[in-house]
């Protein structure tokens, strides 16, 4: 009797796609301040979507990545005449190196492939578009659909819905120590990315495995 497929549910920035590479792509404009915006960008950005869960309102990912950056300018004393190219640059964000080979050995083994993002609809669509991932990816799931933002458990739940699979049977994958811990919370087996290489955290909710990126996944078929 043939083994179930594996099924991966990837997060998508940071894990899959390097959010810094907008800032990256624009440093020349930006000046000696370009690492200081593109860290205060993200995590602005993520705390705008961690106050939008906790008040149980939803704002696009659209318009929370660009109050977050106006922010970052504001706070940097920068130019928000920068505001638009780098914004045009996060729709072209560029994966991580390894990640369009592993994607193709995982889907060529059978397994099947979703991202489950904060990302608006459209916005992940033009990710996935830019980086000719389409072939890969069975499933695009953004929070759109619940309203809300991780690590909100109903987020988690929708790859349980478009699956129809027990959250056990699958692993989910994310270089964001917290979205693993909410993923963990949700029954998902999981995989931490620790690309930057910090410290463990969230102790109740360990991750199953770690890695610095996502080239072991396609080592072995055996389940994390």
């Amino acid at each position: 009797m043939p083994r179930p497929p594996e099924i991966y549910v990837f997060d998508a920035f940071g894990t899959l796609f390097d959010v810094h590479a907008a800032v990256r792509q624009n440093a020349e404009a930006i000046g000696e301040k370009a690492t200081w915006l593109s860290e205060l960008w993200r995590a602005k950005q993520l705390e705008y979507t961690w106050f939008y869960a906790g008040r149980g309102t939803y704002m696009p990912f659209r318009g929370i990545t660009r109050d977050s950056l106006l922010y970052a300018l504001d706070a940097l004393q920068l130019t928000h005449d920068l505001a638009l190219p780098l914004l045009e640059s996060y729709q072209r964000l560029e994966p991580f190196p390894e990640v369009a080979e592993c994607l193709r050995t995982l889907k060529a083994r059978g397994a099947r492939l979703a991202i489950l993002s904060n990302a608006d609809p459209d916005m992940l669509d033009d990710l996935i578009e830019a980086a000719q991932f389409r072939d890969f990816i069975e499933y695009l799931i953004t929070v759109a659909v619940a309203g809300t933002f991780k690590p909100a458990p109903n987020v988690y739940a929708l790859a349980v819905e478009v699956f129809a699979m027990p959250a056990s049977d699958m692993t989910f994958v994310s270089s964001n120590r917290w979205d693993v811990a909410g993923a963990k919370a949700s029954g998902f087996q999981t995989v931490w990315v620790n690309r930057g290489g910090t410290p463990d955290e969230y102790l109740d909710y360990a991750a199953d495995q770690i890695f610095k990126d996502i080239v072991p996944l396609t080592h072995s078929r055996k389940r994390v």
